[in-house]
């Protein structure tokens, strides 16, 4: 929070909408999310009377205590059986349910989860257990918390509960409970059990029930401002590029064969490529709505089932287009390395608190980690073959390290970051420069020292994973490198797209014909402004964002989830404007 805010308020007394707007500042990688609801859009009756609460035009006088908005929607009943008989005018019972929501905090918002407190639609308060999903490292502050409570919906009915966390209000009772809990510890050192009044019981052992009757949902603006998927901006506030919202959500209602009618391949379009289940996380972040939350939380599970392999001990998982007498010794293939898809697993972790997915994030990151040695230590450098394999392992052990963060697995990524510095300092053009051919030769015969555009856009966006949860200065340069590489030299000449490939010696590709990937490499330019504030980069990626928003191309799941997982990261940085 900036020194102005600082002397308007006490820290311990930050309104929610100051956590807002202040949200731009709270990582160097973020933007800033509006916190307004404007009517132009139309929006699902079922989200308006969260969006409407949460972000009002004229908020009153903020109360103590931080608050949001906590919105449960109960599933539709499929075929009711017959109706018992009841008297005239008498309403059915509701079924009470478990219902669990994992709530992301950007980093300093809270660091005790016995400060949490919820009320139910009529104010009162409702009993809580509660416990901390992960931390963010640098300021070890809570980045998820896991809630658990009953509550009592007929089939299709919606509530809005309130949730509560900081300081209670002078008047409360728990205030002195409150001020006497203590600061909350290292995740892994969370004391026992503490009362506070009306406030949310520890509980280490609890279970999540990320999939039963009720889901609850929190605003958009809210999961923005958490930072939990990195920068974002929330759907109904996107007035610069309307027409993406539309046809994105059009192409997967409208997609055929539909999204969900692709299966595993080792070789053909497959339905997770770019990260099925992020992109989809991605789509429900933005818009905050209990459906799309069911489809992202589907694709998670559906991915684990189908495309992950453990190990017997269930300590490695690899996915299954790998050899089955795979051994860390041997190292990855390529495709398996954009197959291991740790930033969808995160979110799902914290998004719902499912140890499953904590479970795939952490397999998948020691076998990678075990796998470093065979990876760059054998007859060539298989991380820096192409961007993308750099990329995508950055991507996993970022996901691994932000769900266990000991120093062994920082020292691995730093280790990671060393090699990408250097890689990229190798050459003057600001590129991660390697040899084309060796890639793919039947892309390009001759390319001694060239780049891909946009497998440089997937390892910066790595590279911001990191640098949310390590600060490391150095990433500044190189994304601002890369930037200026993007904008002055693999453009193309017309300046509508980017080269597919630059420094091929035998095809120029100077063919503005790929302006569809414009909306995969644009977050980069997002990136140098989060990074810089040189607005000069939002400019940039405004211009080439306008042509790939109207060369869309999202007929199967591959270009979908290329354009889902990575524009929203850009409208995120640019709202910072």
């Amino acid at each position: 929070m900036d020194a102005q805010r600082a002397k308007a308020r006490p820290a311990a007394r930050r309104p929610l909408a100051a956590l807002l707007l202040a949200a731009p500042l709270l990582l160097a990688s973020c933007g800033r999310p509006s916190a307004r609801a404007p009517a132009a859009r139309r929006v699902e009756p079922g989200v308006r009377a969260v969006l409407e609460a949460h972000g009002a035009p004229a908020l009153p006088a903020p109360p103590a205590a931080e608050s949001v908005p906590l919105l449960l929607v109960a599933d539709a009943a499929p075929s009711a059986p017959a109706p018992l008989k009841r008297p005239p005018g008498a309403a059915p019972p509701a079924p009470e349910a478990v219902v669990s929501a994992a709530v992301p905090f950007p980093p300093g918002a809270l660091r005790d989860v016995r400060l949490i407190r919820l009320r139910d639609a009529r104010g009162a308060a409702v009993p809580l257990r509660a416990k901390p999903l992960a931390i963010w490292p640098r300021g070890r502050s809570i980045r998820s918390a896991l809630l658990v409570f009953r509550a009592a919906l007929a089939p299709g009915e919606r509530a809005i509960y309130t949730l509560n966390f900081g300081s209670p209000s002078p008047s409360s009772p728990s205030q002195r409970a409150d001020r006497q809990a203590p600061q909350a510890a290292p995740l892994a050192q969370v004391p026992q059990p503490f009362q506070v009044p009306r406030a949310a019981v520890l509980d280490e052992a609890l279970l999540p029930n990320p999939d039963g009757p009720i889901a609850a949902v929190l605003p958009p603006s809210w999961y923005a401002a958490s930072l939990v998927s990195g920068p974002q901006l929330p759907a109904i506030d996107d007035r610069r590029f309307p027409e993406f919202e539309a046809r994105i959500e059009g192409a997967l209602a409208r997609m055929t064969p539909a999204y969900d009618a692709y299966g595993v391949s080792c070789a053909a379009p497959y339905r997770t490529y770019y990260d099925g289940p992020h992109a989809l996380y991605q789509r429900f972040l933005r818009n905050g709505d209990a459906a799309r939350y069911r489809r992202a939380r589907a694709e998670a599970v559906w991915y684990r089932q189908h495309e992950l392999r453990f190990s017997p001990d269930r300590r490695l998982a690899v996915h299954v287009c790998e050899r089955d007498d795979w051994s860390p010794a041997a190292p990855l293939s390529w495709r398996v390395l954009r197959r291991m898809l740790g930033q969808g697993m995160v979110d799902d972790y914290l998004l719902t608190g499912d140890p499953a997915a904590r479970e795939a994030v952490l397999a998948m990151g020691e076998a990678l980690r075990q796998n470093q040695a065979a990876l760059t230590g054998g007859r060539e450098d298989v991380l820096r073959v192409t961007e993308r394999n750099m990329a995508w392992v950055m991507m996993t052990l970022s996901s691994y390290y932000a769900l266990d963060p000991r120093p062994e697995l920082l020292s691995t990524l730093r280790g990671l970051a060393d090699r990408t510095v250097a890689w990229q300092r190798q050459g003057a053009s600001g590129a991660f420069e390697h040899d084309l051919t060796r890639a793919d030769p039947s892309e390009c015969e001759r390319g001694p020292r060239g780049g891909s555009p946009f497998m440089t856009a997937l390892l910066v966006d790595a590279l911001m994973d990191y640098h949310a949860l390590t600060g490391d200065p150095r990433v500044r340069e190189v994304v601002a490198r890369a930037a200026g590489w993007l904008a002055e030299r693999a453009i193309t000449s017309d300046g509508r797209a980017f080269r597919y490939l630059w420094g091929c010696e035998t095809d120029a590709y100077d063919d503005s014909g790929t302006a569809d990937l414009n909306l995969l490499i644009v977050p980069v330019f997002g990136a140098a402004y989060a990074l810089t504030r040189e607005p000069r980069w939002i400019e940039v990626g405004d211009a080439l964002a306008d042509v790939g928003v109207k060369e869309m191309l999202v007929k199967e799941p591959k270009h979908w989830n290329q354009a889902m997982r990575a524009f929203g990261r850009y409208l995120g940085y640019r709202a910072a404007l």
